[in-house]
């Protein structure tokens, strides 16, 4: 199947916007701009053998195909250098009749009169100097191509950055809503912290826009990667069945609202995706009929990180990470570094590390007075004004679950120690 008949396909079969498929590249009427230009060259006699020739001199090239301007107003165009005294080099393998076009071109820009006033001279022994000189061929067609596809661009670019706005503004109400439905008790009688937290939990796990490897660089996900790992997340909360853990009854629309999220911003990678596919081979095919090399120069003049970048994941994902996922803390966030258990009580030193209090204490039992983070010697000096009250209400209130056990564990430590001395005691008086 051709590309212009698929690429025409896939935009009327996704669930894309009207306005979407308007500003889509016009694929089919760029094709025939082309055949306007490889026209236009064949009538100067520069077809695409000439031209690959013409610029791969060995002395330099020939002709250079450059664009001249700003991406608001510019002119493509063809520059023939060449010898303003003996003209087009001889050793150029042209045709009689593309010769016969350049040196036409070549007498139209300096004046037939100019050309036979340095041919005398030269006859003449007169010296000439700076007979190196240009001729800027301009092509209609490619013109028309080129601003076609620059306005292509602009609207798709600026689609996304609408498309951008919108999300921001869907994400930052649900997160506002998700705040107030999972707010910890006792302020929240349904309170829904424990499933929006393992919600989200899964949700980063999964690495949905991004992968969460460090072995593969945090590289940004191909928009059927991403598909497929938003179907595994969403699979795996109906498998651990955590909507039905639902006490609130807006959490269930609201987890709808995520997933919707989610799929606007894959609908909108998918869309700028086929846009980005179809200007690279409407280019190759540009350059395929006239070898004018248009795939290095155009996409660096428009842009120096090249026409429609993108960029949309990885500012939707800040945006998810900074006012959505983070409304709820996650437990790896606050775990003591030696016990690996929730810094329940937390204990601040004086070089800002944290660790439960029972950690701590052992530390200090054992006459260890470096910071296992930092080597800092701080430990012996931390009493109970080092104690993180706001942190330990903190942790009490969203994690009153985890803080529970981690209590009654440091409690039923304490005791074993306490029956160990007594004992102890007991052994030495008998």
């Amino acid at each position: 199947m051709k590309f212009a008949h698929s690429f025409s396909q896939v935009l009327e079969e996704e669930d894309f916007p009207a306005d979407w498929r308007a500003a889509a590249i016009r694929y089919r009427e760029l094709k025939k701009c082309i055949r306007r230009v490889q026209s236009e060259l064949l009538d100067l006699g520069l077809t695409v053998e000439v031209l690959k020739g013409l610029v791969e001199e060995a002395e330099g090239p020939v002709f250079k195909y450059m664009f001249d301007g700003t991406v608001h107003s510019f002119q493509p165009k063809l520059v023939l250098t060449f010898d303003a005294v003996n003209g087009i080099p001889l050793d150029l393998n042209l045709s009689q009749d593309t010769r016969r076009s350049l040196e036409n071109l070549v007498k139209k820009e300096l004046g037939k009169e100019e050309m036979e006033a340095k041919s005398l001279a030269v006859k003449d022994g007169t010296e000439i100097c700076g007979s190196i000189r240009v001729v800027e061929i301009a092509l209609n067609s490619d013109s028309e191509f080129f601003h076609l596809l620059t306005s292509e661009i602009t609207s798709l670019e600026a689609l996304q950055s609408k498309s951008e706005s919108e999300i921001r503004s869907h994400v930052l109400q649900l997160g506002q809503s998700i705040t107030a439905v999972a707010a910890p008790k006792p302020r929240n009688s349904k309170s829904d912290l424990y499933p929006w937290r393992e919600i989200f939990r899964i949700y980063l796990e999964s690495g949905i826009f991004f992968s969460n490897l460090e072995s593969e660089s945090h590289q940004e996900r191909t928009v059927e990667k991403a598909a497929e790992r938003l179907t595994f997340f969403t699979d795996e909360v109906r498998r651990l069945g955590i909507q039905t853990k639902f006490k609130n009854p807006y959490s269930p629309s609201l987890f709808k609202m995520f997933l919707s999220v989610n799929m606007d911003v894959l609908r909108v990678m998918r869309f700028h995706d086929i846009n980005r596919t179809a200007m690279t081979k409407i280019l190759k095919k540009f350059d395929k009929r006239t070898a004018l090399g248009a795939c290095q120069t155009f996409p660096v003049f428009v842009a120096p990180t090249g026409p429609l970048t993108s960029h949309l994941s990885r500012a939707i994902c800040h945006t998810l990470c900074t006012s959505l996922l983070n409304v709820i803390p996650q437990l790896d966030d606050y775990l003591c570094p030696i016990c690996s258990s929730i810094s329940v009580k937390p204990v601040r030193l004086s070089c800002s590390h944290i660790f439960c209090v029972r950690c701590l204490v052992k530390l200090q039992r054992a006459n260890k007075d470096s910071c296992p983070m930092c080597r800092r010697n701080c430990v012996l000096g931390a009493d109970a004004g080092n104690l993180d009250i706001g942190l330990y209400n903190f942790l009490k209130e969203y994690f009153p679950k985890e803080a529970k056990i981690k209590q009654a564990e440091n409690e039923r430590e304490v005791a074993v120690e306490h029956w160990k001395n007594i004992h102890s005691e007991s052994c030495v008086i008998s």
